[in-house]
């Protein structure tokens, strides 16, 4: 019974594995979900809706099992900045981008976030970072550089504006991780996941409420893409990845981000008819390369769990 129990624990590393990369193929769809759901509403309230439904389902599951609430006040600043940079900045910023470039293309600027968490590992974490890895890093440069470039509409119908909103939530993810991996040891998963997302809905709610959708528009096209998004994403998805940053790391986290373009590149193309232009598929390839090949360098004992 005991080895039943730890192999199911969610301590247990091969376990978040599998979770994390079940969290990454629902983060895929979601970007299909939402392109239809934002020619309703703006990103601000759909992150108000997607929440708030997260929120919900997990004080429902809050009440069935413990009714225990640890709380520090002087946390929720911490609380708000999470919020504020890792749900509402991150998903409005993505969501944004969608109304420029493809899907695709979105998702393969936002998996730099495991390059710039060395930047983050050297300047917050002094740690040594070694030739390989600005190797690997000016590979995933050159990647970006070929996906936007090879863009012949980049500049036209303010494209430019796209790439640049995709490349923000890659910042803020690694803001997030610092923040988020600290609070971690005075909280549970759970509950650590259910104060950011009551934190998320506090900053949209004002918002949200004085931009809702028509009543018209209320329909099953709009609420099940939203039920989707809000369970898949905002529950599953939020209490999977704080999860794995206590038990994973932060690198080894931001790794499993580079199979969303893939992902999304399939869905794209089946659901929405998108296409990318042969160069910008190499260019995308070369870029998740980079990020291997930096991970790989960082740190082989933290990715694996043992030296190789």
């Amino acid at each position: 019974m005991k080895q039943v129990s730890h192999r199911f624990s969610l301590s247990n590393p091969r376990l978040n594995y599998v979770l994390m990369s079940s969290a990454v193929f629902v983060s895929a769809l979601e970007f299909i979900f939402a392109k239809s759901v934002l020619a309703v509403i703006p990103p601000l309230t759909l992150i108000l809706f997607k929440y708030l439904t997260a929120l919900i389902v997990l004080f429902c599951i809050k009440m069935a099992r413990s009714r225990r609430w640890p709380f520090r006040v002087r946390d929720i600043p911490v609380f708000i900045l999470l919020a504020i940079l890792g749900e509402v900045v991150y998903f409005a910023a993505s969501y944004s981008a969608l109304s420029y470039i493809p899907v695709a293309l979105v998702t393969v600027i936002m998996a730099l976030a495991p390059v710039l968490s060395i930047v983050f590992d050297k300047h917050v974490y002094r740690k040594k970072v070694r030739a390989p890895t600005i190797l690997g890093i000016c590979v995933s440069m050159v990647g970006v550089g070929m996906v936007a470039g090879v863009d012949p509409g980049m500049f036209a119908n303010n494209r430019i504006i796209g790439y640049l909103l995709a490349f923000i939530p890659a910042i803020c993810a690694n803001i997030y991780n610092v923040f988020a991996i600290r609070l971690s040891a005075r909280y549970s998963t759970f509950d650590m996941s259910f104060y950011i997302i009551a934190a998320t809905v506090a900053v949209t709610l004002p918002y949200g409420l004085g931009h809702l959708p028509p009543a018209s528009a209320v329909n099953a096209s709009l609420i099940i893409p939203i039920l989707f998004i809000g369970i898949g994403v905002g529950a599953f998805g939020l209490f999977t990845y704080v999860n794995s940053l206590s038990v994973l790391g932060s690198t080894t986290t931001l790794l499993f981000l580079n199979f969303i373009p893939v992902i999304s590149c399939v869905f794209g193309w089946l659901c929405l008819g998108e296409t990318i232009l042969p160069l910008q598929i190499i260019g995308g390839a070369i870029l998740l390369t980079g990020c291997a090949a930096v991970i790989w360098f960082k740190d082989r004992t933290e990715l694996y769990g043992k030296p190789l």
